[in-house]
């Protein structure tokens, strides 16, 4: 499996962030990383949700065609200008496109509203043709989810604790996450 997102090659603290087998120092060390950042070479907050995003195209990587959770096949980090879609994929519900946007909270407590631009993804959605199916557009973030009177609340949203079901001491997620990066890194 190939990791496409810059973020694995330009931080020199990856191994650092990967040590552990749960996602809580995963995150903790990215936001520590993250704001020793100098802001002129790399925004904190954009180093932060890159590392979130490098993160998430790994995790539907290894849950590729997942049913229950992802609803995700074949995914690709957005490699065009970003308007909110952060990567696509294949709905495992009707074969179609998905789209995911990734959304990276440095306090896990917070849900996800208006200031988080949230909503640019089904605007996008829309834009690109994809007729919504409950599944096909697609939020994953680092919190507690999208707020309840928010728009979005509706759309599917893969929250911080839905994601440390799946990988909170899953020692073949975290090996294999450390392998690719050793060999991406020829280490």
């Amino acid at each position: 499996m190939e990791l496409t997102h810059k973020f694995g090659y330009n931080c020199k603290e990856i191994d650092s962030l990967i040590s552990e087998n749960t996602l809580d120092p995963f995150l903790k060390k990215l936001v520590a990383i993250g704001k020793k950042q100098d802001p002129d070479f790399y925004e904190p907050l954009k180093f932060m949700g890159d590392g979130f995003e490098w993160f998430v195209e790994y995790f539907f990587k290894f849950f590729n065609g997942d049913h229950i959770l992802t609803y995700t096949a074949n995914y690709q980090p957005n490699k065009d200008v970003d308007r909110g879609i952060d990567g696509r994929g294949i709905s495992t519900l009707d074969g179609l496109p998905n789209v995911i946007q990734s959304k990276f909270k440095a306090n896990f407590n917070d849900q996800l509203n208006n200031e988080d631009n949230i909503a640019n993804i089904a605007g996008c959605a829309l834009v690109e043709g994809i007729q919504y199916n409950g599944k096909n557009v697609i939020i994953i973030t680092s919190c507690k989810g999208v707020h309840r009177n928010h728009a979005m609340a509706g759309f599917h949203c893969i929250n911080r604790d839905q994601i440390k079901q799946r990988v909170d001491n899953n020692v073949v997620f975290w090996n294999n996450l450390r392998t690719i990066v050793s060999e991406q890194n020829g280490k």
